[in-house]
């Protein structure tokens, strides 16, 4: 067991020399265009409970051999903002897995869009918000808001689509405002909600909050990493 750790070791350190971190906002399409539509919940809800879906053609930049290891996730004000917006939650839980599920095509029920590679990549405290800049579409992404990952979650394309599910208790609306979303049938994005943390089921819509995912790029191992790797393993022979 010991070369075995030594070798997925050797593997980690030569991904680690070239792994990249970007930021990918879905709908793609939306990175720097304001979204056609908006809400204010769930974020002003004392509780809430929501599912979104993104279509896995919003990752293509990663190909078919990479992989991304998701580290942060973030919404932004609507651009109609005028003030600036703070909502917090006392309690929240970030999940992430991939579902067979597809934009405009997920179940009311919130187990029945979930997959079995689900990882809960956050829970404690929440806060959303932005500092409002009138005039400004889109809004600049908030300086604070973005939900830290503590548990890794890898994700690519090829694994189907992703889904991202949250919910959240205590809830305090010290500034209410929207967030920016879409609401377009057929796009890349939809999402089921629910204005309680504990129930199992929501209503489904074809809006969803347009979303940046920061993440860290992990390509596939290259032709140096993989002579590492093997100089790993003999090491580990003449061991022995």
């Amino acid at each position: 067991m010991k070369g075995i750790s030594q070798c997925f070791l050797a593997w980690f350190i030569a991904g680690a020399a070239v792994a990249q971190p970007t930021q990918v906002v879905v709908p793609n399409g939306l990175a720097t265009v304001e979204g056609n539509s908006s809400t204010s919940e769930p974020f002003t809800s004392q509780s809430f409970r929501f599912q979104q879906v993104f279509d896995a053609s919003q990752f293509a930049f990663l190909g078919t051999t990479n992989i991304a290891r998701i580290d942060g996730i973030s919404f932004r004000i609507d651009g109609a903002s005028t003030q600036n917006v703070s909502m917090s939650f006392g309690g929240s839980a970030a999940v992430l897995s991939t579902t067979p599920r597809s934009p405009d095509s997920l179940s009311p029920v919130f187990a029945d869009n979930r997959g079995l590679d689900a990882v809960t990549v956050w829970n404690g405290g929440l806060a959303v918000g932005g500092v409002a800049r009138p005039g400004v579409m889109p809004q600049d992404w908030p300086f604070a808001g973005t939900i830290p990952t503590t548990a890794a979650f890898y994700y690519a394309p090829t694994m189907g689509n992703l889904i991202l599910e949250l919910a959240g208790v205590d809830g305090l609306a010290f500034r209410p405002g929207a967030m920016d979303g879409q609401s377009t049938m057929g796009d890349s994005i939809s999402w089921v909600f629910a204005n309680s943390n504990l129930t199992p089921s929501g209503t489904p819509s074809t809006f969803g909050l347009v979303t940046r995912f920061d993440v860290t790029v992990i390509p596939e191992p290259t032709i140096s990493a993989l002579a590492l790797i093997g100089l790993a393993l003999l090491t580990i022979l003449k061991r022995r």
